[in-house]
């Protein structure tokens, strides 16, 4: 059974967000961090852990740092430690979207 989350976010908010270090904390690890160098990046990010959630059906139930978004060498991001899932991450203007499928 494969299941599918998508979240969209508004980059302007998270760009506002990540001006708060408690936010940075305790949304991204420090290898994401590492690799953000663009508020579209961050929202991306963000994205895809709402998004993984959705597929879960779940609901957050955990910190979002618990999951972590990293990406190959060609710049395809994955979650680390999850072997069942397909991510993808695009942006565009004012927002940022990922989809996540389950298997």
């Amino acid at each position: 059974m494969f299941k599918i989350g998508t979240d969209i976010v508004k980059i302007s908010r998270i760009e506002k967000s990540i001006e708060r270090a408690s936010f940075l904390k305790d949304v991204f690890t420090e290898k994401e961090a590492e690799y953000c160098k663009t508020s579209q990046s961050f929202a991306g990010i963000f994205a895809a852990k709402e998004a993984y959630f959705k597929a879960l059906g779940t609901g957050i139930n955990t910190r979002l740092k618990n999951l972590e978004v990293l990406h190959n060498e060609s710049g395809k991001p994955y979650f680390n430690g999850i072997d069942n899932c397909d991510l993808s991450i695009s942006h565009d203007g004012d927002y940022a979207v990922a989809t996540v499928i389950l298997w």
